[in-house]
């Protein structure tokens, strides 16, 4: 395992620093579901009330997300309920090492510093360069029904874009 560094002269003589962890090839498990499968492109529906299937649902992100996270996976991690077959509007993000955050009917109110931006997703092949905010603000549910608003920066950032473009039934691949 190791980094490979590329930073890229960008207009105005700013430098843009591309950060890749290698050796980290991890098995997608078998219950994520990968493209082409329609389901992936199909906007998912709001979530009406919080309750045990709701409850069920996130936990059967976290235990899927679980079972590729690693202490060295440093640049955030997420899933979203169309990767699992549901369709309903709950992501999980990864907080810190085996810790996520849930968030039911997540909506991004601002965004700041679209930046170029590489990722991958475990429902594509392949890696996708692309522009993401990376200073985002979002309103959502937590898993008791209480609302609540997080910013997020950087990699968080991207990543939470990348699991509300799920719920939205668009892909990197579509980008």
């Amino acid at each position: 395992m190791g980094l490979k560094i590329k930073a890229v002269l960008i207009a105005g003589g700013a430098i843009l620093i591309f950060v890749f962890v290698t050796g980290m090839n991890y098995r997608v498990p078998p219950e994520i579901i990968r493209s082409p499968d329609p389901r992936l492109h199909t906007p998912s529906i709001q979530v009406e009330l919080v309750n045990d299937s709701t409850a069920d649902i996130a936990k059967r992100l976290q235990d899927t997300l679980r079972k590729i996270d690693h202490p060295m996976n440093l640049f955030g991690l997420g899933l979203a309920t169309p990767q699992i077959g549901e369709n309903q509007r709950i992501i999980i993000v990864k907080d810190h090492y085996q810790e996520y955050i849930t968030m039911i009917n997540p909506e991004i109110t601002e965004k700041r510093w679209l930046m170029p931006w590489t990722e991958r997703c475990l429902s594509t092949k392949g890696r996708y360069f692309l522009k993401r905010y990376m200073w985002v603000k979002v309103n959502y549910q937590k898993i008791d029904g209480l609302k609540k608003e997080k910013t997020f920066f950087g990699p968080k950032a991207a990543i939470l874009q990348q699991e509300i473009n799920h719920l939205n039934g668009v892909l990197i691949s579509d980008k």
